[in-house]
C-alpha cells in the first residue's frame, strides 16, 4: 500500500494552485433542491485546506458540483476519505462509477446535459493536469489496495486514468 502521507502530500502539492471557481460557478444545474443545498454549503469556501471533513460531508454532493466546483473541493476529499474521516461521500465512486462498462454508456438527462455517463466524466476529468491525474491514479491505487479488490475502480484506471499518465 503507498506511503499515506507522501500521497497526502502529492495530493495538495498537486491541487495547490486551482482557483475558487466562483459562489456562481460551484454547481452546474438548478434543477431540484439538491444543487442549491450543495451550492450553499460551498459557497465562499475559497481554501479547500481548511475544510473540515463534517463540512465537506454533505450527502451527495460530489454529484452536484461542477466540473469547476468538482476540481476545485476533490482535494480535500481525498484527504479526507484517505484519513477515513467521510460518511457520505466516497470520491473514488465519482472518479470512477461513469467509467465502467455498466455505466459508460447510459445516458444522462437532457436537464443534466443529456452525454452519456462517460462522455460527461471524460469532459470534467480531461481538465486535470498531469500531476493532479497522477495524484488521483496514487489515491485509486490506495483504494484498492486498502479495500483488497474493486472492480470499479481497477475498470476506470484500465479504461481512463492510466492512458491520461501517459
Amino acid at each position: 500500500m503507498p506511503n499515506k502521507t507522501s500521497l497526502l502530500q502529492n495530493i495538495e502539492k498537486a491541487f495547490v494552485d486551482v482557483n475558487y471557481p466562483g459562489n456562481e460557478n460551484l454547481v452546474n444545474s438548478s434543477y431540484g433542491e439538491e444543487p442549491e443545498l450543495v451550492k450553499q454549503h460551498f459557497r465562499g469556501q475559497k481554501d479547500w485546506r481548511k475544510m473540515k471533513a463534517e463540512e465537506l460531508d454533505l450527502d451527495g454532493a460530489l454529484s452536484f458540483f461542477s466540473d469547476e466546483g468538482f476540481r476545485f473541493f476533490l482535494p480535500a476529499f481525498l484527504i479526507a476519505d484517505i484519513k477515513e474521516e467521510l460518511n457520505f461521500n466516497d470520491p473514488s465512486i465519482r472518479l470512477c462509477w461513469a467509467l465502467t462498462p455498466q455505466a459508460e454508456g447510459q445516458k444522462i438527462a437532457k436537464a443534466w446535459g443529456g452525454e452519456t455517463m462517460g462522455a460527461r466524466a471524460r469532459k470534467c476529468f480531461d481538465a486535470f493536469s498531469k500531476e493532479q491525474v497522477r495524484a488521483i491514479v496514487a489515491y485509486l491505487q490506495y483504494r484498492i489496495a486498502k479495500d483488497e479488490y474493486n472492480p470499479t475502480i481497477q475498470q476506470a484506471l484500465e479504461s481512463y486514468w492510466l492512458e491520461r499518465m501517459k
